[in-house]
């Protein structure tokens, strides 16, 4: 079993509320709010049909049992791109902590065991918890094909509320290109 939680969310959204209102040719404040919600939804659309975090963010993945492939090319933290490491730690089954991070590595977005180091044992009851950093970078670090995705789908979900119709299912599609096939 996996569970992912966000630990720290992100800063900043990959679309500023000027360029989605440009974009949308909004010329007022009057729906500033409604944008803004809009950008935040859209980013969470384009991450999950990416499968992709857009702007930094850490995360905490939790195992109860190692997941296939670890001693392989290693296990793809997900959602990517995984750019930093923040620490390992084996749970025991009452909640007490051990800190195991010096065992392992990033690697291309992979957690991988170091040469030479032993597999921590899930104890019974207990988990493996991963924390990292996952995204992009800053807005300004985003890749401009999935800012336009953004972009698309926060104006489908706009006009498709203004009854002038838009395809926000549409906007999945275009993300083909960007999903990492998972096996």
């Amino acid at each position: 079993m996996t569970d992912l939680t966000v630990m720290t969310p992100p800063d900043e959204e990959p679309l500023t509320l000027a360029a989605a209102k440009e974009f949308l040719r909004i010329g007022n404040e009057a729906e500033d709010g409604l944008v803004t919600d809009l950008i935040r939804a859209g980013r969470a659309h384009v991450e999950v049909a990416s499968g992709l975090a857009l702007v930094s963010r850490t995360l905490k993945r939790r195992w109860t049992k190692w997941p296939h492939g670890l001693f392989r090319g290693g296990v793809k933290l997900r959602p990517g791109p995984a750019t930093a490491l923040v620490a390992v730690v084996r749970v025991d089954g009452e909640g007490g902590e051990e800190l195991m991070t010096g065992r392992f590595r990033l690697e291309g977005g992979n957690l991988r065991l170091r040469p030479f180091a032993a597999l921590p044992v899930v104890p019974l009851g207990g988990a493996i918890e991963v924390m990292f950093v996952a995204g992009y970078g800053g807005a300004e670090d985003v890749p401009e094909d999935l800012v336009h995705a953004v972009k698309l789908w926060v104006q489908a979900a706009y006009l498709a509320g203004d009854r002038r119709g838009g395809d926000v299912a549409g906007v999945t599609a275009a993300m083909a290109a960007r999903r990492e096939v998972r096996l």
